[in-house]
């Protein structure tokens, strides 16, 4: 077993433990995260909830996703309103206070006696750490981190993102806040996003290593053409405006998509593999004008379809949608943004709804949407039929949300509950081709070419062989 654990949040452990995965997949490695807060969620094999980064962590690794590798996953679906998912099932809500009060300490056993149980059937556990490790606010009952390694004396390796800046003081900041027991776990530290010269880095890397007594591991390149999916909105969002840039250059036509950048948009992954076609140029839209030339408009899945659709009126998304629909505009709508395409959706459980139990949809399906007090999540498959696609799309259900119109096609809108349709080759295809162009392959080996690159880049600026003789 290993842990990566973070000096602060967005160091760049998921894609570690990723490309750790991907390298040792030969030995089936389990991804685990004991806790994690994400509105970007999966549905694994089991037909359990969890982190998309488990997910993908696994599938680096050459293994399906089941829900247990991220036993606690927090969902924020209101101010002061976390959804809480144990195992894959959702168990309530809480505020932050009463989540620390009346949960924390009982998850935490809950989840160190399964981890127990774990360590007797797996051989190399990646384990991923939340946020900063070092948070002495949080730290008692914090079982993502330190608590996790000291009480199965799991090693584990410090990332740092240096491309923030104050790297140094983060990493001697963190180890100073280490207790004697957590420093004896701490094997080395791996500085990641380093952009120019490493050399210049060689002073400050003796002063930690004579500081801390511990090595530093690596010093990762940032790689500016790499392409893997991120937990974070607004990193998705850069890395999508990078590649648009990058295809300026190029003269061959491009499908210009504009997502509704929402509150609560949830599940974004839905639409990596957009972002790993050439064919396709995708961005945030934050304000009515943003739609302006988009030939494909995007209604994102949302964890509080009732607060993002209040903004989608407020903000006047709703009648700039139905102007560039009347234009022959096309709008692509998963999930809760199917539900909002209904006349009205209700809420009577108030399991979203606030001052009020039901909401006017934007009216371009006819029906309701009635919210289950019990949540549907788990696999299906749907068989299609439009005047552009007739086939099968694979995905899975996470809503509250439910009308026995499980899609809905016309010339210009395409909208159903299923998250994953964009990882549906035959769909991307039909749509590819709707638009006059031709499909530039698969998906899925577009995403292994991906690992593969990251993977090579992290077994030369990394020292595996220290790393493997930590593990095996």
């Amino acid at each position: 077993m290993i842990a990566i654990l973070g000096a602060e949040s967005d160091s760049g452990k998921t894609q570690i433990v990723a490309g750790l995965s991907y390298i040792f997949q030969e030995h089936n490695p389990l991804p685990f995260k004991a806790q994690n807060m994400s509105l970007n969620s999966y549905v694994g094999v089991d037909d359990g909830e969890m982190a998309f980064a488990q997910s993908w962590q696994a599938i680096a690794g050459g293994s399906l996703p089941y829900s247990y590798m991220n036993p606690v996953l927090l969902k924020p679906i209101a101010p002061g309103k976390t959804e809480i998912i144990l195992f894959g099932k959702s168990i309530g809500t809480a505020e932050p206070k009463e989540y620390w009060k009346n949960y924390k300490k009982k998850l935490k056993e809950i989840v160190f006696d399964f981890f127990s149980e774990l360590t007797k059937k797996h051989r190399i556990i990646f384990v991923e750490g939340a946020g900063s490790c070092s948070e002495i606010n949080l730290k008692r009952e914090d079982f993502a981190n330190l608590e996790l390694c000291r009480r199965f004396k799991i090693p584990f390796i410090l990332v740092v993102d240096i491309d923030r800046g104050g790297a140094f003081a983060k990493i001697v900041g963190t180890y100073e806040l280490m207790g004697p027991k957590e420093k004896d776990l701490f094997y080395g530290i791996i500085i990641n996003k380093m952009s120019g010269d490493k050399s210049l880095l060689s002073d400050g890397i003796k002063f930690i290593e004579k500081k801390t007594k511990k090595k530093v591991i690596g010093v990762i390149n940032f790689i500016d053409d790499l392409n893997l999916p991120e937990e974070d909105s607004m990193m998705f969002h850069r890395k999508a405006m990078r590649k648009a840039r990058k295809l300026e250059k190029k003269t061959h036509k491009k499908i210009l998509v504009k997502v509704i950048k929402t509150p609560y948009i949830s599940n974004f992954f839905d639409l990596y593999p957009l972002t790993l076609d050439e064919n396709f140029d995708l961005s945030w839209a934050y304000s009515c004008s943003e739609l302006d030339g988009a030939d494909i408009i995007v209604l994102a899945g949302s964890r509080n379809v009732f607060t993002d659709l209040k903004f989608i009126k407020d903000q006047g998304f709703d009648e700039k949608i139905r102007s560039e629909v009347k234009k022959g505009k096309f709008v692509i709508a998963i999930c809760g943004g199917y539900e909002m395409l209904f006349e009205k959706i209700r809420d009577k459980w108030r399991i979203e709804s606030r001052n009020s139990r039901e909401i006017e949809g934007l009216g371009f399906v006819k029906g309701d949407v009635n919210f289950r007090k019990e949540k549907i999540v788990g696999w299906e498959t749907l068989n299609v039929t439009t005047d552009w696609f007739c086939g099968k799309i694979n995905g899975f259900n996470i809503r509250h949300g439910d009308n026995e119109i499980k899609y809905f096609s016309n010339e210009n809108i395409f909208g159903c509950f299923l998250h994953n349709i964009f990882w549906n080759d035959d769909f991307i295809s039909a749509l590819v081709k709707k638009f006059g162009l031709k499909n530039k392959g698969n998906i899925q080996l577009k995403l292994k070419n991906e690992l593969k690159k990251w993977a090579n880049h992290l077994e030369k600026q990394v020292d595996l062989d220290y790393i493997k003789s930590i593990i095996l």
